[in-house]
């Protein structure tokens, strides 16, 4: 009983930390190790943290799932974590350089019918039927801990929705067919710099993503009474950022979306 009111003790404790950094705009120092390698913990540390804030959820963010990125974190599958509306910017938005950002990534995000917590067996057919619409987004990343590098790869599963800010751009209708086999690219308007990627980064194809997202919400018992913007994790590299960087993001059957800093 007292390891158990202990592991409570330290999940309630980070969480509280790493929420008032969120809200402040502010780095902790990084988790210490020997929390770190529990993956119990650290689920319930950041589902403390991100409800501790009180805001909005109007989706969620999966990440590691472009296969660079699993590479580089080692993830054995991808996670996920909240998008909050206070962190949902329109596109072409001026936004300030958060603390400890590592970057930008373009990625492909999807409304979906809020029908779709309804389904007792998911499969892409029945996801494909619950997409509303897509768009373009950029989507900002970093920690709230004071990490450069990662050792594990639960130091960014911790603290994943407390760093995510998305600039969205205009919603495409989905239709039967829909083109999602798309080149993109983030073009640093500044220096004329391209980096280009692949719908097909992520998984194979973002349907992927939903559908492993669908079925781990499914799990978990996690649900909206609302429709749900999904991102589908980054299809190009994580671009570097500096003070006064415009950008430019094409995913070609979708459109543009920009941001400066």
């Amino acid at each position: 009983m007292g390891k158990i009111n202990n592991e409570i003790n330290k999940a309630n404790k980070f969480a509280n930390l790493l929420s008032n950094a969120r809200k402040n705009n502010k780095v902790i120092e990084r988790l210490p190790k020997s929390l770190i390698t529990n993956d119990k913990l650290i689920e319930q540390i950041r589902i403390k943290a991100e409800n501790s804030l009180c805001w909005n959820t109007i989706g969620f963010k999966v990440g590691a799932t472009n296969s660079k990125i699993i590479s580089k974190l080692k993830a054995k599958q991808p996670f996920f974590s909240k998008i909050f509306k206070e962190k949902y910017f329109k596109n072409n938005s001026k936004l300030i350089l958060p603390k400890n950002l590592l970057g930008i990534e373009l990625e492909v995000a999807f409304k979906i019918d809020k029908k779709i917590f309804r389904i007792k067996k998911l499969n892409k057919k029945n996801i494909l039927k619950n997409i509303l619409s897509a768009m373009p987004i950029i989507e900002l990343v970093g920690f709230r801990q004071n990490i450069r590098t990662i050792q594990d790869v639960n130091y960014a599963v911790v603290d994943f929705g407390l760093n995510v800010a998305v600039v969205n751009s205009k919603y495409t209708k989905f239709k039967r067919n829909f083109p999602l086999n798309s080149k993109t690219f983030l073009k640093n308007v500044n220096t004329k710099k391209i980096y280009t990627g692949h719908t097909n980064e992520v998984l194979g194809n973002p349907i992927n993503v939903l559908l492993w997202l669908f079925k781990e919400l499914k799990k978990k018992n996690i649900h909206l009474n609302k429709n749900v913007i999904v991102a589908t994790g980054t299809t190009t590299p994580i671009v570097p950022v500096k003070k006064g960087d415009k950008f430019l993001g094409h995913i070609k059957s979708l459109g543009n979306v920009r941001v400066n800093f």
